[in-house]
């Protein structure tokens, strides 16, 4: 290792000599020891540059020369990672006083770059400029200044660029990714980190590939966004592949496929806690494993309640919440509120997400699905419609054909996890969305036979009794034990349990009433034609001779749904008597 042989002065030159040194397997340490060995300023920045790429142990002594150093490229350059290393650990504290201690911090950076201005521009000198707009980025980034942040990252990759220092464009690239990321750019930090993947030096590989991860997961890519974080554990270890599992951990709980069981992982440094996001999914997963009738029902609520609960803290306790986490927040509460049949609290929550960026594909299908499960219900506060959340529904999954890295099909499965009742309908309706069809099992053909989900035979006053709760009647007792086989219900009650990832869900039988009630609200003789073929194929009241105590119900509905069809009762008189006689 001829250390007299590199100009130290050049960034292209030393940092090719650099990567050189490490792929022939030469330690960082041993690089670093080399250009102490040589004892100019020069190479006392360099020697601090790459104890900072490489965490040496040397780096905090090399820091400290630097800032004593008379040079004041050397002071800049370890104030620049002095500064980012503050920034973070100030972000980790928290505490009523972060935000003033994080404008001091903005504020040193300032003052670094009138000091650069006065110097002579030097390869080093850009260098310098770098290692400043770089935390000047993650600190604008923290403040949610999101154009501020990809400014200072973008002006960094380009004098990165201009000097050919390949280390140092891989750096601010990565700091790019993370702000586009962090903005909720899905398609761009995609992009980037693709290209990113393409480059012969990588710097800050693992947090570019949980970045490209997440947006994939946006997107409804879930299939390959579990490919790549799984490939990412298998890669790394440490710090890095905690952060990797607790990715995991949180995606799993969203897509309602795991994650349930074990400890939430703890926040990293750097990290606000997210751990409540895992949590209220896990309430949502709880309640989802459980019935809508009997003795459950109460615990089914109690666990609707609990993952309110924990968005109402999340916004309480101040946590940094970036706009994808707040909508979530809302999405959730919303669910919560419909699984509790507490309408008027739904739309409320469903209200406050207005319009949400069109590259969150998961929380657009999720909030869409969570109103048109809302619309579908008798008692919908008004203004609630069916056309303008199903209107909503098509434009997401049409969008998602046409996106790239964007899933169709991982959309209509998160879709159906949480919101049944509207991936049957989309599933149903005119001009049906195609990755929406398997929900159609959902949808229960009752008469003289009752089948769920085409495997599932149901006894008939078992099947009258789904029938009346997927239609929202509170039915205070457990009926289908009444005047039928108590251990053939049972079976059949344990039957309708399935295996979703590592969780249990209790398929949702879903009446063919609610679908072509809906069908009906709009004015299009399609949709009317539709629902007719609906209740026709699939049945209103199962058959039987059981005396059923809410046979007479049944029968109600069945005439009302009649003079619906027949045109002698619109949608608001179903809905009205549908509430007069629950």
């Amino acid at each position: 290792m001829d250390i007299d042989a590199v100009d130290l002065e050049s960034s292209q030159v030393f940092q090719d000599w650099f990567i050189e040194q490490l792929e022939r397997e030469v330690t960082p340490e041993q690089i670093v020891d080399a250009l102490e060995g040589v004892g100019s300023d020069t190479a006392y920045v360099r020697a601090l540059i790459v104890s900072y790429w490489r965490s040496t142990p040397k780096y905090d002594r090399l820091l400290k020369q630097c800032l004593t150093l008379s040079s004041v490229i050397a002071n800049e350059v370890a104030k620049g990672f002095a500064v980012y290393q503050r920034s973070v650990n100030i972000m980790m504290e928290g505490g009523a006083h972060m935000h003033a201690r994080l404008a001091e911090m903005r504020g040193a950076l300032d003052f670094s770059l009138r000091r650069l201005a006065q110097v002579p521009i030097t390869d080093l000198q850009i260098e310098a400029q770098i290692g400043i707009y770089i935390p000047k980025s993650i600190l604008h980034l923290n403040e949610q200044n999101f154009d501020e942040a990809l400014q200072y990252a973008s002006q960094a990759l380009f004098l990165a660029e201009q000097i050919g220092g390949r280390v140092s464009v891989a750096r601010a690239r990565s700091a790019l990714i993370s702000c586009h990321s962090v903005a909720g750019h899905v398609e761009t930090t995609i992009a980037l980190a693709q290209d990113d993947r393409r480059q012969p030096f990588r710097y800050g590989w693992r947090f570019t590939e949980l970045a490209l991860a997440n947006s994939l997961f946006l997107l409804g890519n879930s299939a390959e966004a579990v490919a790549t974080v799984n490939d990412l554990i298998q890669r790394v270890d440490g710090v890095y592949q905690q952060r990797a599992r607790s990715l995991m951990q949180q995606k799993a709980a969203l897509w309602g496929v795991g994650g349930l069981d074990g400890e939430v992982f703890p926040t990293l440094p750097g990290e606000e806690p997210f751990g409540w996001m895992t949590e209220a999914m896990r309430e949502l997963m709880r309640a989802t494993a459980l019935p809508r009738e009997g003795r459950e029902l109460e615990e089914r609520a109690s666990h609707f309640a609990q993952a309110i609960q924990i968005c109402r803290l999340a916004d309480d306790e101040g946590l940094r919440i970036y706009q994808w986490q707040r909508l979530f927040t809302k999405w959730v509460t919303a669910t919560a509120h419909l699984g509790r049949g507490e309408y008027s609290a739904a739309a409320g929550a469903l209200e406050q997400i207005g319009d949400l960026p069109g590259e969150f594909f998961d929380l657009r299908v999720l909030s869409l699905g969570a109103g048109l499960e809302l619309a579908l219900a008798w008692n919908a506060p008004s203004g609630t419609s069916v056309a303008r959340m199903e209107a909503g529904l098509r434009r997401v999954f049409a969008e998602a054909e046409e996106r790239r890295y964007a899933s169709g099909p991982g959309l209509a499965r998160l879709l159906h996890r949480w919101h049944p009742t509207a991936a049957a309908y989309l599933a149903l309706m005119p001009e049906p969305i195609g990755a929406c069809a398997f929900a159609i099992r959902n949808v229960m053909k009752v008469g003289q036979q009752n089948v769920a989900f085409d495997d599932v035979v149901l006894p008939p006053v078992y099947a009258c009794d789904l029938v009346l709760r997927a239609l929202d009647f509170d039915l205070r007792r457990d009926f289908s034990f009444v005047q039928s086989d108590p251990g053939g219900s049972r079976r059949k009650k344990k039957e309708l349990l399935q295996q979703v990832g590592e969780v249990m869900v209790w398929r949702q039988p879903i009446s063919a009433v609610r679908i072509a009630y809906g069908l009906l609200t709009h004015h299009k003789e399609s949709y009317h034609l539709r629902a007719r073929s609906i209740i026709q194929s699939y049945g209103v009241r199962p058959s039987t001779a059981a005396l059923y105590p809410m046979m007479g119900t049944l029968e109600e509905v069945d005439r009302a749904v009649r003079a619906l069809l027949d045109g002698h009762l619109t949608p608001k008189g179903l809905a009205a008597r549908m509430l007069e006689i629950s």
